[in-house]
């Protein structure tokens, strides 16, 4: 009883000061959550069809995840971003560049990811 005594206030505490230091902060641990979900799906898709070998299949599945990500919370972050990061002058460029071409980059990753898809199956296929 102790213990779980102790792992509650410690996660009630956790979760207290998430919650204190802003919008960014809560973020972030959802998308470390989200990563080690698509981690471990990722990862019972690959067992479940060891019998198929695309090359590049399980690259593919984490730039689909990650371009996904960024086109998704791209645009909830902007404001955050461009405010934290106003002390640097460099970094604050290159922040507002980033957010300036968001779904340009997105787009970008999104066809790169469809023509690598092609690219193999054509490769799969020919060879």
């Amino acid at each position: 009883m102790l213990i779980h005594t102790y792992s509650s206030v410690w996660m009630i505490g956790g979760f207290s000061f998430i919650l204190y230091m802003g919008h960014l902060y809560i973020w972030a641990p959802i998308v470390v959550i989200q990563i080690f979900m698509a981690r471990e799906l990722f990862s019972l898709l690959r067992r479940s069809n060891e019998e198929r070998q695309l090359p590049g299949f399980r690259i593919l599945n984490w730039h689909f995840f990650f371009t996904a990500t960024l086109f998704t919370y791209g645009r909830f972050l902007t404001r955050q971003l461009s405010n934290t990061v106003t002390s640097d002058k460099l970094l604050c460029q290159l922040v507002s560049g980033l957010i300036k071409y968001q779904m340009f980059i997105c787009y970008f990753l999104y066809i790169a990811g469809y023509t690598f898809i092609l690219n193999s199956l054509v490769c799969m296929i020919s060879c």
